[in-house]
């Protein structure tokens, strides 16, 4: 995949810093992410006390809130009801898997499974832990259910409460880590942002660069290659200039520096508020853009030959570079991002899942909400797109 080029350079392919995956963040950092998390307890209760002990020590170690079914208190709704609201309230799931799949409810699930997809639908992030790595004693439906699970994210063992305890830190600190340091784009780079602040106007961000390619790229930016280049955050696409760059030296691996850019304009293309018909179906500029990135994403060939549309790739830089999954899964979603704000094509990013790899291919879901028609016209439906993509 070819990117940005300056006037008459040839393009470039994007440069990852791929070493950025391993940013650590400070303690004040982690309290202040957690102090907003809340943080859903899934297992069978009776089974499981000293686990699900482990698990609340490690949660409120952030300073998140466990969400747990003992804490709810009495409620005049049902227990069903009472679990899945706490679900819906929270940000993120942690599903504790033993032996046994539990009793099954009137909707023919166990509470535990109930509220995985209850979690999987509301778009938590989600961290499965199963205790041992021997399968062969659990149930036949726990062990289906554990499959399922399997085919959208991987999941990790335990062998102690203690371990538990660990692991659910380590995961929580990953997750801390995707948001307070989001991966943005300048030009042919892709590298972790420690900060950004923007006023409308210009933007500043500070990043600790651990590529030496990406590093020198910079260099070339603010030594006069510096005008009309793509940026992109996980919330915005914009054109901009490189208005300044200071580095300081923090280690012979690595280099903090400030970058500032000056917004020279939004990157949309415009999103038409007219339809077009064709063989007697109706498509408006939204359908046309759901049905080309649709078409990008999974290879099929629903977009009709008509309407402006293409059907651009926007994950080919990404493609059969067999990056790490705390590399792909940030890198992927800013760059589909990019693609829908960039265009105009999106006014939010609403959801986005990249599930593990499994013989190349991996379960993708992008959902996005479509600029307003008018200004003070309803807002519009949200977009969605899920399939099987390959390569990543």
């Amino acid at each position: 995949m070819l990117w940005w080029n300056s006037l008459m350079e040839p393009a470039r392919e994007l440069l990852i810093d791929e070493q950025a995956a391993t940013l650590a963040l400070g303690a004040q950092d982690l309290a202040a992410w957690g102090a907003r998390q809340r943080v859903f307890v899934s297992s069978l209760i009776t089974d499981m006390p000293a686990e699900r002990d482990a698990a609340r020590r490690a949660i409120e170690s952030f300073g998140a809130t466990p969400v747990m079914f003992e804490d709810l208190g009495g409620q005049d709704v049902s227990a069903e009801d009472a679990f899945l609201a706490g679900v819906r309230t929270s940000n993120i799931y942690v599903g504790l898997l033993g032996p046994r799949y539990g009793v099954r409810m009137s909707n023919g699930y166990s509470a535990t499974e109930a509220e995985f997809r209850e979690a999987e639908r509301e778009g938590l992030r989600l961290a499965v832990f199963v205790h041992g790595t021997d399968t062969a004693n659990m149930d036949g439906a726990q062990r289906d259910l554990l499959a399922g699970m399997r085919n959208l994210l991987t999941t990790s063992d335990w062998s102690s409460p203690e371990d538990l305890e660990r692991r659910v830190s380590r995961r929580l600190t990953e997750l801390a880590a995707e948001e307070l340091a989001p991966w943005v784009r300048l030009g042919t780079m892709a590298f972790r942002a420690t900060q950004i602040a923007g006023n409308g106007q210009t933007l500043s961000i500070w990043a600790d660069i651990r590529s030496r390619a990406v590093y020198n790229e910079l260099i070339e930016l603010r030594d006069g290659r510096g005008s009309d280049i793509p940026f992109a955050s996980p919330d915005e696409a914009r054109t901009v200039q490189v208005s300044g760059l200071t580095s300081t030296v923090r280690s012979t691996v690595g280099k903090q520096v400030e970058i500032g850019l000056a917004i020279r304009e939004r990157r949309d293309g415009g999103l038409s508020m007219g339809s077009l018909s064709s063989n007697g179906k109706t498509y408006t500029s939204a359908d046309l853009a759901r049905l080309a990135l649709f078409d990008a994403l999974f290879g099929t060939r629903e977009l009709p030959e008509f309407g402006g549309h293409s059907a651009v790739d926007p994950l080919a830089a990404l493609r059969g570079r067999g990056l790490i999954d705390a590399v792909v899964r940030p890198v992927a979603r800013l760059l589909i991002g990019e693609h829908l704000l960039g265009r105009g094509d999106a006014a939010t990013i609403d959801d986005f899942w990249l599930g593990p790899s499994h013989g190349g291919t991996r379960r993708l879901r992008v959902a996005w909400t479509p600029p307003r028609l008018y200004q003070n016209g309803p807002k519009p439906e949200r977009l969605t797109v899920e399939g099987d993509i390959s390569d990543l």
